[in-house]
């Protein structure tokens, strides 16, 4: 049991580091799209804003998301439904 969640957490590990390549060949897709091309002097740049953009959101996800892990509190009533 333990060796297979250590593997597990290994895969993740793994998986986490395949995604930089196709984060920055989305990168160069978003760039491209705004009509910076290859050759621009600023496509260096724009691909860095680009690929940093979507790690802080990422960031701001998880981190959100590690807000919410608590379960709510039952005895509360429900705010916003009527």
């Amino acid at each position: 049991m333990h060796k297979s969640i250590i593997a597990g957490f290994a895969l993740l590990a793994l998986n986490g580091c395949a995604t930089p390549e196709s984060l920055h060949r989305q990168a160069i897709a978003n760039c491209q799209a705004v009509g910076i091309s290859d050759s621009d002097p600023q496509f260096a740049n724009c691909t860095y804003a680009y690929t940093r953009a979507h790690l802080e959101n990422r960031l701001g996800n998880a981190y959100r998301d590690a807000l919410d892990a608590a379960p709510p509190n039952r005895q509360r009533r429900h705010d916003g439904i009527f």
